[in-house]
């Protein structure tokens, strides 16, 4: 496993985690709280996403010679 795919799947545990919080919630503002926390950790997960996929081998799209 790679230091990418930890991080990516770490955060994404996290967010879920929060998500399942917010559901359980009754307070507003509590549910807002989780949701914000969940949208934070998709956004530090999503890098650690983009360089993991960056790393496999797999088609890559080059640019059209004008």
């Amino acid at each position: 496993m790679t230091n990418a795919s930890f991080d990516f799947d770490y955060y994404q545990r996290r967010a879920e985690a929060q998500l399942e919080l917010a559901q359980k919630s009754v307070e507003p503002a509590a549910v807002a709280a989780h949701v914000a926390i969940a949208e934070r950790y998709l956004e530090i997960c999503e890098p650690a996403r983009l360089a993991e996929i960056a790393g496999q081998d797999g088609p890559r799209l080059s640019p059209i010679a004008a």
